[in-house]
């Protein structure tokens, strides 16, 4: 691996108004390696990509150092020097969050073309032909007819392969990932991970990947910087840091990669929810097959499966927010029947659903309390008892009474995903779906939640349905496990039997694909 950095970073320092959130960081980027940061939300790993990319959001500025090219030596970011910034010239960036980084209006295909267009300055024939070859690089099935598609016409992990073709599009010597595995299921992520070391490998580039799963830093770097407010505070390589860790904080992340195992209430042996043959068709497709599954009232039960295998549709199913296309659903003993107003409205009291993310779940024009008071007033409380109900229930999540004054905005990740928990709780339900509800929260903010969530269900001695990708999460949470394939319920069983025997082939690869086996 050459000497010369490809991106070397020195002394670097951002501030946001007066407030300096990154300090004094220097670190870099050798040609053909894979360079890891990782830290808690708020460490400021991904602000400090942002300013080398020259994308800081408004209200931020590089206060001190400089990235420069490496070779060359030219400024790539530094202070007052904003037109400098890389991308697309030589720097390329890969998002988390692909829907929302794609033109829900354009072919994909064109959205790649048109960045080679850009930098690259060839013909449109050309920049069609590269497109189409980099769609083929990227190993989506039939390249050409994937050209003509729109991102909705896409998975998950389809949508991903085609932000790393955007990427590569500019022809790029550095490419920076954020968290592009995060919100994947264990099988796509494991692709994903597998097609980025690969292309990095054929073009000698490297890669700063930004992430909080430690298991994914293991699998795919080389050398690891741990960042924890604003500084570095190790860095070395991946077996050496993460292994023999000297700083106290890579210590404490490691320690909270463990996720503790939580002792459940029993089951009550009397079914809550119970589905006999409930399918779902949206048009000619079917989402859910003939599904059959009963929920013990206290019982934990992990929903399994990958992007697109039905998981959230029979979530929504079981509460009465999707009816069933055929089938019958039950919540104690009373068909659930989405026509029927008046037996949906007592089903709303007693079944709710926590969505994967807070940050669109919440109305950031609403303060939190006004949100929670609006949902307690349609739940019949008085408005003057309101007030007292939503300090209650922001203090039952682990928040300050004083929160309520607070707009979305003035919070982090894990607290607005309290936020949506208290908005659930304030119904007094039964049964709680959770809907990859801590799939975009880094480790130990993970662990918190999940803390959370324990308690609140030993208290309130509520049944829960967790619907996730990601299996060491539900493994420690739920007592019986279901797995679902295509729309079909494939396997049933207790969490320690299904983990130790899995009776299927597809189960057995969802276990292999995850992070902590791909080392």
């Amino acid at each position: 691996m050459p000497d010369t950095p490809l991106l070397k970073v020195e002394h670097l320092a951002i501030s946001f108004g007066e407030n300096e959130v990154v300090h004094g960081v220097d670190f870099d980027l050798l040609q053909g390696e894979i360079l890891a940061i990782v830290g808690e939300s708020g460490s400021g790993k991904s602000v400090t990509c942002s300013a080398i990319a020259g994308l800081l959001p408004r209200g931020g500025h590089i206060t001190q150092g400089r990235c420069t090219h490496g070779p060359t030596g030219a400024p790539w970011a530094a202070v007052g020097t904003p037109a400098n910034a890389p991308l697309g010239r030589g720097l390329s960036l890969v998002f988390q969050d692909p829907m929302s980084s794609l033109n829900p209006s354009m072919h994909v295909g064109w959205q790649v073309a048109e960045t080679a267009l850009v930098h690259r300055q060839c013909s449109k024939s050309e920049a069609r032909t590269l497109a189409t070859a980099l769609l083929k690089e990227v190993e989506l099935p039939d390249p050409e007819a994937a050209f003509e598609k729109y991102p909705h016409e896409m998975s998950g992990g389809q949508k991903q392969r085609v932000m790393i073709a955007l990427a590569l599009a500019a022809d790029p010597e550095v490419l920076i990932a954020d968290e592009p595995t995060t919100a994947l299921d264990a099988t796509v992520q494991k692709s994903i991970l597998a097609l980025l070391k690969k292309v990095q490998g054929q073009r000698q580039m490297g890669v700063i990947f930004i992430t909080h799963d430690l298991d994914v830093v293991h699998a795919v770097a080389d050398r690891v910087l741990v960042m924890q407010h604003g500084r570095i505070v190790e860095s070395g390589e991946v077996n050496t840091v993460l292994e023999q860790p000297a700083h106290p904080y890579t210590q404490a992340l490691l320690r909270a990669r463990d996720i503790e195992h939580f002792q459940q209430n029993a089951p009550s042996g009397s079914p809550l929810v119970q589905a006999v043959n409930a399918a779902k068709w949206f048009g000619d497709f079917c989402a859910v097959n003939d599904a059959s599954l009963a929920i013990d009232r206290g019982e934990r039960i992990g929903l399994i499966g990958e992007s697109g295998s039905g998981k959230s549709t029979l979530g929504r199913m079981l509460i009465g927010m999707l009816p069933a296309t055929s089938g019958t659903i039950t919540f104690d003993g009373e068909a659930v029947d989405p026509t029927n107003r008046t037996s949906m409205a007592r089903l709303r009291r007693r079944a709710q659903l926590v969505f994967q993310d807070p940050y669109s779940a919440l109305n950031p024009k609403l303060t939190v309390g006004s949100a929670l008071e609006e949902v307690l007033i349609h739940a019949g409380v008085k408005a003057s008892e309101a007030t007292h109900q939503v300090r209650r229930l922001l203090e039952e999540v682990g928040l300050e009474a004083s929160d309520a004054a607070k707009y979305p905005g003035g919070f982090s990740g894990g607290q607005r995903q309290r936020i949506v928990i208290a908005r659930a709780l304030a119904m007094e339900p039964e049964f709680v779906v959770l809907d990859e509800s801590v799939a975009a929260l880094d480790v130990q903010i993970q662990r918190d939640v999940l803390a959370l969530l324990d308690r609140i269900g030993q208290e309130r001695k509520l049944t829960y349905l967790f619907i996730s990708h990601d299996l060491d999460v539900v493994a420690s949470f739920c007592n019986r496990l279901v797995i679902l394939e295509k729309g079909n319920i494939v396997e049933v069983g207790e969490t320690e039997d299904i983990l130790r025997q899995p009776t299927t082939e597809y189960t057995t690869e969802l276990l292999a694909s995850r992070p902590k086996n791909l080392r």
